[in-house]
């Protein structure tokens, strides 16, 4: 056989020098300093009891391994007891557990709308339900963020099945969505309305439900996702919604069909979790308490839309953000800086989450840092 010429490399040098020259490039950086970047909120990744579950499931033989999906033999009592936990915390007729809140979004926004559908989706919206959306081949109408009015346009000119797809609160900016609003617009139009509660699970609600609940909007509600990898501390993610929704995605939401199941031990500790925090409104309520004071400690500093436990500092430049998060460090603080393509050009900013156990000091000494060390203007 004649030999083939080799084939030209990828010009991933290149890309990566470009995202280099940009002040884009991201590399591995090991947790150093207290804590302002992770959704760990409720500091429940290190909770004794949480941990003390976890051991104790292992001690009594619970598998650490998932060994198959769950359509062929990982369909432990583990997750089938979770699941229902999940839907009588939520008032809800049943849950469908997924390795990741990625999966899930993925996974749900892949086999619900169809084509010839129209999804009106928020521009702010998750990477992972976007990429979903994509996957479904549904006609796609993004709007601006929080924009109703752009949203009833694009389903007036829609003849046909409909969806909204919002999320409760917003993680770069911090802000909570008026899902009054959507559910209105929802229920004048017909459309379905999908929910991600992501970083709202856990912190608003009589018992941690999250935004959905606390508004009375369960009914109003086709479908919430809620993860467990923030504020339960944890990992994994379930969509909440009717026995038939749960159904269909056991049969046919690829990132679960087609996924190995989580390790059945970690039931027990999301069983801990959850019990810490439908126990304790002080805990939940601690991170919005740590914002508001760090917001109005920062003066004129742009936080903009923030109302929630996540606290945007936007620098607009991606090295000005870079150069402030290394001046934190050497403060002793671990607050990462978020650039393009997550946020818009000329959005870069300080993602800060207040986490519990931070306390009025600690909060009072980071606004001062920060103000002595934020870049000056351009």
């Amino acid at each position: 056989m004649p030999e083939r010429a080799p084939r030209p490399a990828p010009a991933l040098d290149a890309r990566l020098a470009a995202l280099d020259a940009a002040g884009l490039r991201r590399t591995p950086r090991a947790p150093v300093g207290r804590d302002l970047t992770t959704n760990d909120v409720l500091g429940l990744s290190r909770d004794p009891a949480v941990r003390e579950a976890l051991i104790q499931a292992l001690a009594f033989g619970v598998p650490h391994g998932g060994a198959a999906s769950r359509l062929l033999r990982g369909d432990h009592p583990a997750w089938t007891g979770w699941e229902e936990a999940v839907a009588a915390w939520q008032g809800a007729p049943a849950a469908r557990a997924f390795s990741t809140g990625y999966a899930a979004n993925v996974g749900l926004m892949a086999c619900l709308p169809e084509p010839g559908d129209l999804v009106v989706s928020d521009a702010l919206n998750h990477a992972s339900l976007i990429d979903g959306l994509r996957l479904s081949r549904a006609q796609r109408a993004i709007v601006p963020h929080g924009d109703l009015d752009a949203a009833a346009a694009a389903l007036a000119r829609h003849d046909g099945p409909a969806w909204i797809v919002v999320e409760s609160v917003y993680s770069m900016d911090g802000d909570r969505s008026d899902l009054a609003g959507w559910a209105d617009l929802a229920d004048r139009t017909g459309a379905r309305l999908i929910v991600d509660e992501a970083h709202a699970t856990g912190l608003y609600g009589p018992e941690g439900q999250g935004r959905v609940v606390a508004m009375g909007l369960r009914d109003a509600v086709f479908a919430s996702v809620h993860t467990f990898g923030k504020a339960l501390g944890l990992a994994g993610a379930a969509v909440v919604g009717s026995e038939a929704l749960a159904d269909w995605l056991y049969n046919r939401a690829r990132s679960f069909v087609f996924s190995t199941a989580p390790p059945p031990f970690l039931a027990a500790g999301l069983h801990a979790a959850l019990g810490r925090v439908r126990a304790d409104p002080a805990l939940r309520a601690r991170p919005a308490l740590l914002a508001d004071r760090l917001r109005a400690a920062l003066g004129p500093l742009d936080t903009g839309p923030s109302n929630t436990h996540i606290v945007p500092v936007i620098t607009g430049s991606a090295p000005a953000a870079m150069a402030w998060m290394a001046a934190l460090a050497t403060r002793g603080w671990d607050a990462r800086a978020v650039r393009p393509p997550t946020v818009p050009e000329g959005a870069s900013r300080l993602r800060l989450v207040m986490h519990a156990p931070l306390s009025d000091d600690d909060v009072d000494r980071l606004a001062s840092d920060l103000l002595a060390t934020a870049p000056a203007p351009a």
